[in-house]
């Protein structure tokens, strides 16, 4: 994403453009935490949560903190998921031998 520039209101308010929180998956409530570096100012979402958000079409891992996962890691998270999505979605649905 390119910088964006953005007014800012009397009150020294200012609005996300919807771009940017779809692209964070920032919802009305969330917090962000403010950091000022030299003159540049800094909003990160906070997570409070970790696990697999929705950002635009995709589905990606969030989590707090800046630490990166190993594939091993990403590859459980995600098999467990599927795991419970599946579990999900054949909940309920008659077996076989009820038919």
């Amino acid at each position: 994403m390119t910088d964006l520039m953005i007014p800012m209101d009397k009150a020294g308010r200012v609005v996300l453009p919807k771009q940017v929180r779809e692209e964070l998956a920032i919802k009305p409530g969330d917090r962000l935490r403010i950091s000022i570096n030299g003159n540049a100012l800094i909003l990160r979402p906070t997570n409070d949560q970790s696990g697999f958000i929705k950002r635009g079409r995709a589905l990606v891992f969030s989590c707090e903190g800046v630490a990166l996962l190993d594939n091993e890691a990403v590859e459980t998270i995600r098999a467990g998921e599927h795991g419970s999505l599946l579990g999900r979605m054949v909940k309920g649905l008659a077996s076989p031998a009820q038919k």
